[in-house]
């Protein structure tokens, strides 16, 4: 045990992220960013934004790579996480868990929350993971997003979340302002629940919220099964917990991962050439990748 988590003559115990607070946080990803581009640890992906009329509102981009620096364009067998590259590490977050920048970053600051041992990424996510991850979305505004595994558009089956970290002065991500309403109607089956505010313990929160909507969505229960009893997508920001089922990983030569669902999508050159020459229909895809909705459930697109 730490000194920071001892109880020595009675004094309660202090989290061990007590010291960091967002302005620490922020100038730490800057500097370990700027190291890790420097030492060739960081490999942020060139694309070009796509202008397609079918798009709704969502950022398509075109990766330039044929894939990823270092990456042989298939899931690879090591665990990159095991130990993690100490040139994006930004500091070990609580018991269990350790911040790092992401190798291939979708934007500046994007972070990657990973448990300390080998948990599976298809697993259920547990107080300790709540625990930090509420303790990070505290100190950094942005979008925490969860991959459960590869139908879900995971890449490593090391537990990870992700956080993209907001934008000054424009939305976070493209579809936050239509993800965000209050009685949003949306053409695949989620959850949705409101983050209450001046939450006093945020983790327990999450936890919970996590737990009903897993079971609401059929998903099964940390008390009646092993693992989640299907494939899905989480997306968090610090007033909305959102829970989104999988049936299928890719459509039209598109791998979905969370960020599909908040408007971001990445084409390549495995992407369907006719899927783009008619317009890019990104709500067709999202719709073959999630569940429907019920019969009742009217479509609306954002905006």
């Amino acid at each position: 045990m730490s000194k920071e988590d001892a109880n020595v003559e009675g004094i309660p115990p202090r989290h061990p992220w007590a010291d960091v607070d967002g302005q620490w946080l922020g100038a730490r990803t800057q500097a370990v960013g700027t190291s890790a581009l420097e030492q060739g640890a960081l490999c942020p992906m060139p694309t070009v934004l796509l202008n397609l009329p079918k798009a709704e509102g969502a950022e398509v981009r075109r990766l330039l790579w044929s894939r990823p620096r270092g990456s042989t364009g298939h899931r690879s067998q090591a665990n990159p996480f095991l130990p993690p590259d100490q040139r994006l590490v930004l500091r070990t977050w609580g018991p269990a868990h350790t911040i790092l920048l992401n190798k291939y970053p979708i934007r500046p600051g994007h972070l990657l929350l990973i448990t300390n041992g080998e948990q599976p990424q298809s697993g259920w996510l547990g107080p300790q993971d709540w625990q930090a991850a509420a303790a990070l979305l505290e100190r950094q505004d942005g979008l925490l997003f969860f991959n459960s595994g590869p139908v879900a558009g995971a890449s490593q089956p090391h537990r990870h979340l992700q956080l993209l970290p907001s934008l000054p002065g424009r939305p976070c991500f493209p579809w936050e302002a239509w993800l965000t309403q209050p009685n949003g109607i949306y053409p695949w089956r989620l959850c949705k629940a409101p983050l209450p505010k001046q939450d006093e313990d945020l983790a327990a929160t999450m936890n919970r919220l996590y737990g009903q909507q897993l079971a609401s969505l059929g998903l099964g229960s940390a008390e009646d099964h092993s693992q989640p009893q299907g494939a899905y997508n989480l997306l968090i920001t610090s007033d909305w917990f959102i829970t989104i089922p999988r049936r299928r990983e890719e459509h039209q030569g598109i791998n979905i991962n969370a960020l599909g669902f908040a408007g971001m999508m990445l084409v390549t050159d495995q992407t369907d050439a006719a899927w783009l020459a008619a317009g890019g229909d990104v709500l067709s895809v999202l719709r073959a990748v999630g569940e429907a909705p019920s019969a009742t459930l009217k479509q609306r697109v954002p905006g």
